[in-house]
């Protein structure tokens, strides 16, 4: 006699089998009646279990049966959820009579739905959805003739992941921690040096500043030595001391003709951006030389200048670019991305999977490595070499410092030295009639406490691409998800074409040109927008959603939301096992990346009426109004255009440009 007892779980299949356990499914055929029909099952050892089908149970229901180690037999009642049924909605080509092309939906549950599509005016085919399915999979129907059935392929487009591991050059990468560990170097003390040159050389720097640590950063700054009131000046730099390409050009005009008339496949704005990394990484070479004179008790002056002998400027130039080279030889980029990706990839990889941020970290050490090699064919650099770890060791300080002024790329000796912070205490300008670099305090100050300014409102994406650091996710004032067209391409064939690779950027707090011009371009084409939109972001999101390591912070993303809608506070909802995740730059950079394709997909939502706003991320209102409205324009005039307004920030008297609404085009 068997004892069986009945469950109802929510979901199932085969459960992992224990040792001493024995375990069958089966599927519940159709012409049953619940509690008294007795199926007969065969089992592993040849006999037959006869087994009632429950009182409760369903045709397409499935049983689970399992005995452990000589217990009675146990039968669980798999409730067989109803499919769901499907429309296709993205565009299909139809390669010829017998063979149609279209895309896995961005709804999709895998392994659940059915997708139904028309294949003529009388006839209608009915697709289960495989598993192992992710929205923008491409599907293929084919038949051999008209009166033959169709046959069915789901087609994965491979995850690419761009360059090629590091060899020899980019292990180069691995000097770009602390430059000199034979040497002893004193940052404090080559800042003050700084500091000092810079004064007597007619720039403004308060004398109740010095560099430093505080708390709650501890990181290298600029700290306070006297109360520092509201209002007061901090820092004034004429821009004849900025270094800027148009410096190189005006000190070193032959080597920029040499490399203006060679040969390469170099853009213009890229040989600007290598020459003044060529500059910079010789002043930095002439650097160590001093530095290594000096720890051998040899007179720094004795190394030669190519700021006399080949580039002349003048002796105050010359005297504070020296002491700013001084200074940044001390820069530590060991824990820039760059440099990891490019010591080691797969380390990098897996600090922030399912991210694919690592490929474009080691395609832009691959890129600077290769930049190298280009201006080096320049004969007036081969005349005058600069190694590759010192060509880096420039380029990253320039992208790291770089300040907007008149000229893009403008490097501010001692206004550099400023650590960022959304709510600062100073804010820099350029004054335009004194020419000059100018950060005043917005605040008063205390003595000992750290004075900071603000870098921009940035991601935790796009402050770990270019500064190396990210911000508590707390203090994170916008999102971003950077879009990869080798992960959507099979979406881009299928509603632009197979040569159109547009670049496009999801942005929280507004919508991102490149977006903009995506979303008409598909809708000139008679596609529609909002499934193209969908589709981007499902396919886009699916790792994440599957990733386990993520597991924990999903979930207490989901209790904050279930406490609160609109709220992404998810750090507020993690158990006490999983806080070191707050640490992490690597899954600040991905919850940046989640939560702003969330916000995307919320947007598709609400326009198909599967989402109410109030039930959106509040945080993302502005975006959602303005792509909301542009959705509309692109169904019922065809195409919209961003409409830019300048807003003055009159604490900073610094411009910026947002986009503040849609506007229709004509």
């Amino acid at each position: 006699v068997l004892h069986i007892m009945t469950q109802f779980p929510d979901a199932g299949g085969y459960e992992e089998e224990k040792p001493g356990t024995q375990q069958v499914v089966i599927e519940i055929p159709a012409d049953v009646v619940p509690g008294v029909t007795k199926l007969a099952v065969e089992i592993d050892d040849g006999s037959e279990l006869r087994v009632t089908v429950p009182t409760g149970a369903h045709v397409g229901d499935r049983l689970r049966l399992t005995k452990t180690n000589g217990c009675s037999w146990v039968c669980a009642v798999l409730r067989m959820q109803q499919p769901q049924t499907l429309k296709n909605l993205s565009p299909s080509k139809r390669c010829n009579d017998n063979k149609i092309q279209m895309l896995v939906p961005a709804s999709v549950k895998p392994g659940e739905s059915k997708l139904t599509v028309t294949v003529s005016a009388s006839e209608q085919v009915v697709l289960e959805i495989p598993a192992n399915s992710v929205p923008g999979d491409l599907i293929e129907l084919e038949r051999k003739a008209v009166d033959q059935p169709w046959l069915c392929k789901f087609l994965r487009d491979k995850y690419l992941h761009g360059g090629e591991d590091p060899e020899t050059s980019l292990a180069l990468m691995a000097d770009l921690g602390t430059r000199l560990s034979s040497t002893a170097l004193d940052p404090d003390a080559a800042a003050e040096r700084l500091f000092a040159i810079c004064r007597s050389h007619g720039c403004y720097i308060s004398p109740k500043l010095k560099r430093g640590t505080a708390p709650p950063l501890n990181v290298p700054g600029i700290i306070a030595t006297e109360a520092i009131e509201d209002g007061e000046e901090l820092f004034r730099v004429p821009d004849h001391f900025h270094f800027t390409p148009n410096v190189v050009e005006a000190c070193a005009p032959a080597l920029w003709a040499s490399a203006e008339a060679q040969e390469c496949t170099l853009p213009r704005y890229r040989r600007h951006e290598a020459l003044h990394a060529f500059f910079l990484g010789r002043l930095l070479a002439e650097a160590e030389e001093r530095a290594v004179a000096k720890a051998a008790g040899e007179a720094p002056e004795k190394v030669t200048s190519m700021l006399e002998s080949y580039w002349p400027v003048t002796k105050a130039q010359k005297e504070v670019w020296e002491a700013y080279a001084d200074s940044l030889l001390h820069e530590d980029f060991s824990d820039h991305p760059y440099r990891q990706a490019a010591v080691d990839l797969d380390k990098m990889r897996e600090k922030i999977r399912p991210s694919q941020e690592s490929e474009y970290y080691m395609d832009m050490a691959t890129d600077l490595v290769s930049l190298h090699a280009s201006i080096m064919g320049c004969p007036e650099c081969a005349a005058k070499p600069v190694e590759v770890d010192f060509f880096l060791r420039a380029r990253l300080c320039a992208q790291t410092r770089v300040f907007q002024t008149c000229v893009d790329t403008t490097m501010v000796p001692c206004c550099d030295l400023l650590n960022h912070s959304l709510s600062p205490g100073s804010l820099w300008r350029y004054d335009e009639e004194a020419k000059a670099m100018v950060i005043t305090a917005v605040r008063a100050h205390s003595p000992g406490e750290e004075v900071f300014t603000t870098y921009g409102s940035r991601s935790n994406v796009l402050l770990y691409r270019t500064y190396g650091f990210t911000q508590w996710p707390e203090n994170e004032p916008e999102w971003t998800y950077i879009v990869r067209p080798h992960l959507v391409r099979p979406v881009l064939n299928m509603f632009l074409d197979s040569e159109t690779r547009p670049q496009f950027i999801f942005e929280s707090a507004h919508i991102d040109q490149g977006l903009c011009n995506v979303l008409n371009d598909v809708t000139r084409r008679g596609n529609d927008a909002v499934e193209f939109l969908r589709l981007v972001v499902a396919r886009s999101r699916f790792e994440y959603d599957r990733c386990e390591r993520l597991r924990p912070v999903l979930e207490a993303l989901e209790r904050a939301r279930q406490a609160d809608p609109g709220s992404h506070a998810w750090w507020l909802h993690l158990g006490a096992e999983h806080q070191h995740f707050l640490e992490e730059d690597g899954l600040r950079v991905v919850m940046s990346e989640y939560l702003c394709l969330t916000a995307y997909l919320e947007v598709a939502e609400v326009v198909a009426g599967e989402r109410d706003e109030s039930a959106c991320f509040r945080g993302c209102r502005e975006m959602r109004q303005s792509m909301l409205k542009a959705l509309e324009m692109l169904r019922t005039s065809g195409g919209f255009s961003l409409k830019k307004e300048i807003v003055a920030n009159k604490e900073a008297d610094q411009k910026h440009s947002e986009d503040k609404e849609a506007e229709e085009t004509s």
